[in-house]
């Protein structure tokens, strides 16, 4: 919570000025790059929405995008974030910006964009105040076969707008993001569905998560299920073989 005390001594809540706070949606935008890293793919949207009616409905599949992230209204209230596993925001949003974002450095609380950001945030709408449930799946196991037919829609509103067009990446955030489903395992030679089935797992569940490379965000069960995730591998083709 240090980054709390020091920004509200910083800057009252009450009285920010209009710039920092515009400072700080710019940043959550990517208008201004969170880091500055030319590696960077990600904004803070790429991954959090901004309030929970945009987070998905377990056992419905989402009409908007399914976004890896916690709704970010109300987050200065919470107290703990990363499903509780950090009790420091602005530690969550370092480990956010070296994980996902190849940040060179960490934010300091005195920093102009830790503050700026500060101020936008605290300047949403309190929306959800409680923690986010966050389940890190640690063990990539192998899913009985799913919907196809849902498993379109899944890609549609979880994987299309950093992976592109399925098959062709059309539309991808940059040319080093593959190429679904073909290019998750460039050299697939040799393995079997099953194999193939529990990278794809690995790589949504963990991300760059547990030693795994990559600077994917994790998708929770919580806000993509494990019969989602299955519909998905259906989708792809990958109860049969690539």
């Amino acid at each position: 919570m240090a980054w709390l005390l020091i920004a509200l001594a910083a800057c009252d809540p009450g009285v920010v000025a209009v710039d920092a706070v515009q400072h700080g949606a710019d940043l959550y935008a990517g208008i201004v790059p969170a880091s500055p890293s030319k590696l960077n793919l990600y904004a803070c949207k790429t991954c959090h929405p901004l309030h929970s009616s945009a987070a998905p409905v377990p056992g419905q599949v989402a009409s908007a995008p399914i976004l890896p992230g916690a709704p970010l209204a109300g987050v200065t209230q919470r107290g703990r974030w990363w499903g509780g596993a950090e009790a420091d925001l602005l530690r969550a949003v370092n480990v956010c910006r070296a994980r996902f974002q190849h940040a060179p450095a960490p934010w300091a609380a005195t920093d102009v964009e830790a503050r700026a950001l500060w101020a936008f945030l605290v300047h949403l709408p309190a929306d959800v105040t409680t923690v986010w449930p966050f389940t890190a799946v640690q063990a990539a196991l192998d899913l009985p076969p799913g919907d196809g037919t849902r498993g379109a829609q899944v890609y549609d509103v979880a994987c299309r707008s950093c992976h592109g067009a399925a098959h062709t990446g059309l539309g991808r955030l940059a040319t080093r993001v593959p190429r679904l489903p073909e290019q998750a395992v460039l050299d697939h030679a040799g393995y079997s569905p099953a194999l193939l089935r529990v990278v794809f797992v690995e790589k949504v569940r963990h991300g760059g998560f547990f030693g795994y490379g990559g600077d994917m965000p994790p998708y929770s069960r919580e806000v993509l299920s494990d019969a989602d995730l299955a519909a998905l591998l259906t989708w792809f083709g990958l109860y049969d073989t690539l």
